[in-house]
């Protein structure tokens, strides 16, 4: 929850230009008092706007609606030029579909729960696989190999690598990821109007 109250327009806008888009929706803002304004946050994708004269049990309520919005999946996550959709359990490479086996998707959604770090090969196979213990397989690896290959095909090569003790991480590098105040740029626009 972020109170605003107190802040004019161009002070919360440059506080909240610093939250990244998809933590937006479960961001409750308080104490904007235009409708404009709270109209404009929730168009960017903000969870909730109140103004500041809102009830304490109002405030819980939807306080708690949000809460439970931090504890759903995304259907969708962007990272850079990729974007994995859940629903449709596919990757994306700038639009071009990878045309992920099921194996192959839940390796670099897992990989996508923990962008740049890395994730040892036991933690895979229990959370792809869900095997309790590790098989002598090769598995994990002839897996990565088609993801990075497939990954490759769309110019994505080398956004997964290996770590010398045999896991592996999602590494974007910086100039592939969009900078965090860009999207907040067309609130901007919405509010000076």
């Amino acid at each position: 929850m972020i109170d605003v109250l107190g802040l004019d327009a161009q002070q919360w806008l440059s506080l909240l230009g610093d939250l990244p888009a998809d933590r937006r929706r479960t961001v409750l803002v308080t104490g904007v008092s235009q409708a404009c304004e709270r109209t404009s946050l929730l168009h960017v994708g903000f969870g909730d706007v109140v103004t500041d004269g809102i009830e304490l049990e109002e405030l819980d309520a939807r306080a708690s609606r949000l809460a439970q919005f931090a504890q759903c999946l995304p259907r969708r996550r962007r990272i850079g030029r990729l974007m994995l959709d859940l629903l449709a359990r596919e990757a994306f490479g700038d639009g071009q579909p990878l045309n992920l086996n099921p194996r192959e998707f839940a390796l670099i959604w897992r990989l996508a729960d923990s962008l740049n770090e890395t994730v040892r090969k036991e933690t895979l196979i229990y959370d792809v696989w869900r095997m309790g213990f590790v098989p002598e397989t090769n598995s994990v690896a002839v897996h990565m190999s088609r993801l990075r290959r497939k990954l490759t095909f769309v110019g994505l090569a080398g956004v997964i690598e290996t770590s010398a003790n045999g896991g592996y991480r999602l590494a974007m590098p910086s100039a592939d990821i969009p900078p965090v105040g860009r999207p907040m740029a067309p609130m901007a626009e919405t509010l000076s109007r």
